[in-house]
């Protein structure tokens, strides 16, 4: 797998998000920044979303979640390609949000080849809809 992450955005990522660093913070934010999948995020939503992502890489042929499997996240691609309903999602594609109506996932993903991801909970993006510009302040960063 060739890998095209940036090693400090990998590093910080990789962290417990509980341990991450308001450095680390900034580090995640920038690289979230420019990804197509967030843009239609406001800052204070970004930056939230920088305290709960998480990494994960994920081997060959592995199934990521069946049709049955309750959505608990959504997913970024960082590397590598993941198969869909006939799709094929490659590096800076969204992918295994729920649909609407629905707990379940409604379908298969199969890992192409080795992939690294971001995973984003629904309860950080439960967060978006709640949290005000001005309680977003309250949050690890610092603006």
């Amino acid at each position: 797998m060739a890998s095209y992450v940036d090693n400090s955005f990998r590093q910080a990522v990789m962290m417990n998000p509980a341990e991450r660093t308001q450095q680390d913070l900034e580090i995640v934010y920038s690289y979230l920044h420019g990804m197509e999948a967030l843009s239609n995020l406001r800052e204070h939503q970004l930056r939230i979303m920088c305290e709960t992502v998480r990494y994960e890489r994920h081997e060959a042929n592995e199934v990521l979640y069946y049709p049955d499997d309750i959505g608990s996240c959504w997913y970024i691609l960082l590397s590598g390609s993941v198969f869909i309903k006939e799709s094929m999602f490659l590096p800076r594609s969204s992918f295994g949000k729920r649909s609407a109506g629905s707990l379940r996932r409604g379908c298969e993903c199969i890992v192409l080849e080795p992939s690294e991801m971001i995973v984003v909970s629904p309860a950080s993006v439960a967060n978006f809809t709640t949290v005000t510009p001005h309680q977003a302040t309250a949050h690890r960063f610092i603006h």
